[in-house]
């Protein structure tokens, strides 16, 4: 069997795990080189190019730590009232004045009368008009003037007038204030409040993670047939991602604060509290009044005249009255008393200061806070193994099995031990340690692994 038909068994072999074009293609040989009589091929693999990179994944998230504030408190004097204080109204009486006034009872007057006397009886109008219609110049007479004529007094009545004696007024009466004593429950404490802090709470959480993706690659397995002159050949296989699983740590429940408050304190204290206030009653004073007496005329004094003229004595006795006089009679005045407000009624208030007492009480100055203090996230970092190129096959020119004399199995195993490869007996036989060794000098020289290939013989400097 050639080599050509034991590399068509083995990658028929292959074509289960790989596509129906790729393996058909492997199989056919249709990209052999050009070779000569006595050449030996065999499909040599590149494996694919693998870079290893670093990722950086959350280890464990953000989160907060609480630090509670307390609430600070002091000592304050307080000043409260206990009582309103008190009122009373004084009150001072009016007082009264006795004043005098003129009441006019007669006014002044130029009146013609019998005489000259000031009790002389008046001369009536008529006397003066028949005086005047008997040539006296009346008009013009001043007093002291006198005429003669007959005269009959006039008639008076005497009349009485009610006159204000006291103005009304009023009397002002005070009412004092009423009081009770009653209870007050007054706040001595405002209470007091303080947080209480829940410190963050965290669980572990597993996530898987690739580090390598699924590939194809090319192993080795062992030929059946014994007519190639190697053991091995190579097949293409699949090989699933790989994963591995890390671990990190995330936040369950938050950070928080919770207020925990006491109530405020009071206590209680007698208050003297007004009910109503002072206040005034007003009585009123009604006003006075006196009567006076008034002389009025009621009917006028009656003249008649003689064909005298009343300038000689010789007619003067037998006219009917005796004469007219022109006098001057001033005003007269009757003087009267009356009782007048001096000063009215007045009220004042007195008071007294309402009264206040000094209590310490404790009160909250800067209530409880919180203070979050960030808790950074933290990661690490996962190594991954990432392919860059695609492994492929190909055929290289190998040494045949009727080459691989004795002889030049020794030569290859002297030219391995050498290289610092091979360690085994130098006995001319191709066995395991000298197919390793093999391998191992290509894969270090970045040879093709095909078994003892040409490229490795000419890299030992045996061609």
């Amino acid at each position: 069997m050639t080599i050509k038909d034991t590399l068509k068994l083995s990658l028929a072999a292959a074509a289960v795990m790989v596509s129906t074009a790729t393996a058909q293609s492997s199989m056919d040989g249709d990209d052999l080189p050009p070779a000569r009589p006595g050449q030996c091929f065999t499909k040599a693999f590149y494996p694919a190019k693998y870079t290893t990179t670093t990722e950086r994944i959350l280890a464990s998230e953000a989160s907060e730590k609480v630090s509670v504030v307390p609430a600070r408190y002091g000592m304050a004097t307080e000043k409260i009232k206990i009582s309103d204080g008190t009122e009373r109204i004084v009150t001072k009486p009016a007082t009264y004045r006795t004043v005098y006034q003129k009441v006019l009872a007669k006014p002044a007057q130029q009146t013609w009368r019998t005489s000259l006397g000031g009790n002389a009886p008046e001369a009536s109008n008529t006397c003066v008009q028949s005086a005047a219609a008997a040539g006296m110049n009346v008009s013009a007479a001043t007093p002291g003037t006198c005429y003669y004529e007959h005269y009959r007094p006039e008639k008076y009545a005497t009349t009485t007038e009610k006159v204000l004696a006291s103005e009304a007024s009023e009397k002002v009466i005070s009412i004092p204030a009423k009081y009770r004593t009653v209870s007050k429950r007054i706040q001595v404490s405002q209470g007091t409040e303080r947080l209480v802090k829940t410190p963050v709470q965290y669980k572990t959480v597993r996530q898987k993670i690739q580090t390598a993706p699924a590939r194809t690659e090319w192993k080795r397995t062992k030929c059946q047939d014994r007519g190639c002159n190697q053991s091995e050949v190579v097949c293409l296989i699949e090989i699933p991602p790989s994963y591995k699983t890390v671990s990190k740590q995330v936040v369950a429940k938050p950070a928080a604060t919770r207020k925990v408050t006491t109530p405020p304190e009071f206590k209680t204290v007698q208050i003297k509290e007004m009910v109503s206030p002072a206040s005034t009653r007003t009585i009123p004073i009604p006003a006075t009044y006196k009567t006076i007496t008034k002389r009025k005329k009621v009917q006028d004094g009656a003249y008649s005249w003689s064909d005298a003229s009343g300038r000689n004595a010789r007619t003067r006795a037998t006219s009917q009255c005796n004469r007219i006089c022109l006098t001057a009679t001033p005003a007269k005045y009757n003087k009267v008393s009356k009782r007048v407000v001096a000063t009215p009624a007045t009220s004042r208030t007195v008071r007294t200061p309402a009264q206040y007492t000094t209590v310490q009480l404790r009160k909250l100055i800067t209530p409880a806070s919180e203070r979050r203090i960030p808790i950074p996230a933290t990661y690490k970092t996962v190594t991954k193994r990432k392919k860059i190129s695609e492994g492929y096959a190909k055929w290289v020119p190998i040494v045949c099995k009727s080459s691989m004399t004795d002889h030049t199995i020794t030569r290859v195993q002297e030219a391995l031990q050498s290289a610092g490869f091979y360690n085994g007996a130098i006995d001319g036989v191709w066995g395991s340690d000298s197919r390793a060794a093999t391998r191992a000098y290509q894969k270090a020289k970045g040879l093709p692994v095909a078994g003892l290939s040409v490229a490795t013989m000419e890299s030992l400097g045996l061609y």
